[in-house]
């Protein structure tokens, strides 16, 4: 993904992105510990508030990038969910990264024959970030509404339970959703609907 975004990003960016989504695949094969992974996110973020001179980026970085990795949590859900986010951006990065998404859901969608891992869901939440940082931080988080209600939404539950919100189950909005009677290939449709949605309404909010 990050290879079909490439040519139509910044060298600053694709370095960045590289970075992260190295991170990433060091967690998929060695297991990262939180700690490890949450500081070495923070850094990559603080790296993107210097590039983009933006105070606030580096907040919404590691945010969007560790809702986004818990939304991976059933077949094509963030790969739909950020997808959804780029194409409403629009723009020729949009129009990329709509792309490289959809070129993964291909072999994601479920039942899926290919799994994201940290080192693209971090990845696809830092690009999502970047691209709109010039939109302002809370066109930013309304592009990333649907990772960031899952994960408020798990959080929580956890928190309430009495366990540690970093350590994965099957407690997710996604499953709920599942085990209500939603299909599994309907999911990802109905979460790139619901981000596209709120990204929409909010970008038209902004705008009046």
């Amino acid at each position: 993904m990050l290879v079909a975004m490439s040519p139509w990003l910044p060298v600053e960016h694709v370095l960045l992105l590289a970075a992260i989504c190295l991170i990433g695949a060091l967690d998929d094969v060695r297991s990262l510990s939180a700690g490890v992974k949450a500081v070495a996110l923070a850094a990559a973020a603080v790296l993107a508030g210097i590039a983009t001179g933006l105070w606030w980026v580096p907040i919404a970085m590691w945010i969007a990038c560790n809702a986004v990795n818990m939304l991976d949590h059933a077949d094509g859900l963030a790969a739909s969910a950020i997808a959804a986010a780029f194409l409403g951006l629009g723009g020729d990065v949009g129009l990329a990264g709509a792309g490289a998404c959809v070129g993964f859901l291909c072999f994601n969608y479920p039942p899926a024959r290919v799994f994201m891992g940290d080192s693209g869901s971090l990845l696809l939440g830092a690009a999502i970030v970047l691209y709109a940082s010039d939109k302002g931080f809370g066109s930013s988080l309304a592009w990333t509404a649907v990772p960031l209600l899952d994960a408020v939404f798990v959080v929580i539950r956890r928190l309430r339970q009495g366990r540690q919100p970093w350590i994965g189950g099957t407690d997710h909005l996604g499953h709920t959703l599942l085990r209500t009677g939603v299909s599994p290939k309907a999911l990802p449709a109905l979460y790139a609907a619901m981000a596209l949605a709120l990204g929409l309404a909010f970008s038209a909010w902004y705008n009046l």
